[in-house]
């Protein structure tokens, strides 16, 4: 306001009835947005482009998308590349399912046929590896349920009984 002095060491905001709460929360506002926008622009940078080719290895050998066990009784592993199914197998068959990028990540999830686990990544955080593995005994008490993840990949493990 014109000719109107303020106190010594408060803003003009304070003396315009502006809270401390308030501004506090139109920073957090403001850096949440800014961290949407980081993740939503790191997330398009990373998907897959049109062209690239995902490939599959299962058990050391290009994977053709052939229907691997067309009897879907008993327990599965789905393992999916960005949300979509790359291979659904039998929790029952000891398998290697290896999936190669285009950017060279890569992952392998091995089928036991009393276990799963992420094998190898070659991500930076090793967080998907650490997870451990999925049992049919431990599925309803781990932490992620039946899922192992690998974030900096985007390659996801699922155990459905």
């Amino acid at each position: 306001m014109p000719g109107r002095r303020r106190a010594p060491g408060r803003s003009p905001t304070e003396d315009e009835g502006v809270s401390k709460g308030f501004r506090r929360g139109l920073l957090c506002l403001a850096l949440a947005v800014c961290l949407a926008l980081a993740v939503c622009l790191t997330l398009a940078g990373c998907q897959a482009k049109r062209g690239d080719e995902v490939v599959v290895l299962l058990d050391g050998k290009a994977w053709d998308g052939a229907e691997v066990s067309p009897e879907k009784d008993g327990p599965r592993v789905i393992v999916t590349l960005d949300g979509a199914e790359l291979i659904d197998l039998p929790f029952s068959e000891p398998r290697t399912v290896t999936v190669r990028q285009p950017d060279g990540a890569e992952n392998a999830v091995a089928i036991t046929g009393d276990a799963v686990y992420m094998a190898h990544a070659n991500c930076e955080n090793q967080d998907c590896v650490n997870m451990g593995q999925v049992t049919l005994g431990n599925l309803e008490l781990r932490v992620m349920g039946g899922f192992i993840v690998c974030l900096p990949h985007r390659v996801s493990v699922e155990v459905r009984e």
